[in-house]
């Protein structure tokens, strides 16, 4: 069905393209590891569905001819009852692919980034659907990560990209990205106009949600570096509340003054990350030509929610379509300045085996002067020397 922007919503599965539903609902959440969708049609055309249409079949969806998701349909229902029959496609992008199938392994390994995604996946039955790998820096690949049996795909990369504290995220053309979802916004940035009596305005409702039962004046990183002396980072600011709040944290897998800062930074965006929303509905799919889509700026201006007048990032966005509203978009907006990348991971046994190099090292040095001090060479023989010595 064309719509007022002569487009239509098509769905592409098993090489029939369809075009005509009731409802749709894709979802797409920075913070959540799978887009989502969900097609339906009433009272289908009678007759047999096509065989190649079902669930586990490869599915495109564009409005227009731009591509919104490249996914597989994990699930289809039809159903008969008085009110009618109704077809019902649902399933998520190719990330569920990852996050479903475990990495291919029956004992515990040293694995790297790059063995992941070549072997693992691009190599694997997965590669033909997995359509590549981006990767915003590349000078990791090597670091290797303990991965175990059972343990997912998509757990494992996500955990390898973490070594140096990168983020894991998968395209509408089906491509993994592997870096900062924020470095590079995918649209320019847009105005959202809510005002009491105005004939501009582009937002069909908006709520403005403040939660800081999390949010702390004081907070202290408390740790021990491998001598066992204390380590502290600690940070003071004004928040909501008239009076101070003090958040201790223990980290035992931090090991220095510098990691218990990035730390301490760590904790204090992600409460102010979940501290602070706002939901926007606003109507079509579209804004300055193209869809909506996460990690896009947005200027928030109203005077009606005034508190929410603020500059924001797309952190979800859900385009919908239903026989009584027609396509609308649900935005989930989050501060600008609040995401930050994950801390950096780090393995627990490589930390165990420095440690026990350390003792070695110590023990053998100590061994190699108590040789010297009792007149011993380095073999522990004695050293004879002459009376003119």
């Amino acid at each position: 069905m064309i719509d007022s922007n002569g487009k239509e919503i098509r769905l592409i599965v098993g090489g029939y393209e369809c075009k005509e539903w009731d409802d749709v609902t894709i979802d797409s959440q920075v913070d959540v590891p799978a887009d989502a969708f969900s097609f339906s049609l009433y009272n289908p055309p009678l007759g047999h569905l096509p065989e190649a249409i079902k669930a586990g079949t490869t599915a495109e969806i564009y409005y227009g001819d731009e591509l919104i998701l490249t996914g597989i349909i994990d699930k289809l229902k039809e159903s008969v009852s008085r009110a009618g029959r109704t077809l019902q496609l649902s399933g998520r992008d190719l990330a569920g692919q990852l996050i479903d199938c475990s990495v291919p392994i029956n004992n515990s390994r040293q694995i790297t980034l790059s063995t992941l995604i070549q072997d693992y996946v691009l190599a694997s039955p997965l590669g033909t659907v997995i359509h590549g790998f981006r990767v915003q820096n590349d000078a990791w690949l090597k670091n290797k990560i303990t991965v175990e049996p059972s343990e997912s795909l998509y757990d494992a990369i996500a955990k390898a990209a973490q070594v140096t504290g990168q983020y894991i995220w998968m395209d509408e053309q089906g491509v993994m990205n592997i870096g900062n979802p924020f470095s590079q916004p995918q649209q320019p940035s847009q105005t959202l106009n809510l005002m009491f009596e105005d004939q501009k305005n582009n937002v069909i409702s908006a709520s403005y949600d403040e939660d800081v039962s999390n949010v702390f004046s004081d907070l202290k990183i408390l740790s021990q570096d491998e001598k066992g002396q204390h380590i502290l980072a600690e940070t003071n600011r004004m928040t909501p509340y008239a009076y101070a709040r003090l958040k201790i944290i223990t980290m035992a897998d931090v090991e220095t003054q510098a990691e218990a800062q990035a730390a301490i930074n760590k904790v204090q965006h992600d409460n102010d990350l979940e501290a602070y929303t706002l939901t926007a509905t606003v109507p079509d799919w579209v804004i300055n030509g193209s869809v909506w889509k996460t990690t896009g700026q947005i200027h928030f201006n109203s005077d009606v929610l005034i508190r929410a007048n603020a500059k924001w990032v797309v952190m979800g966005r859900t385009f919908r379509l239903t026989r009584h509203e027609g396509k609308t978009t649900e935005l989930k907006l989050k501060r600008q300045g609040d995401w930050a990348q994950p801390l950096l991971y780090k393995e627990k046994e490589e930390k165990k085996a420095k440690e026990k190099r350390k003792r070695k090292k110590k023990k053998t040095s100590k061994a190699k002067k108590t040789h010297a001090d009792l007149g011993l060479d380095e073999d522990g023989y004695g050293i004879y020397r002459g009376a003119s010595q």
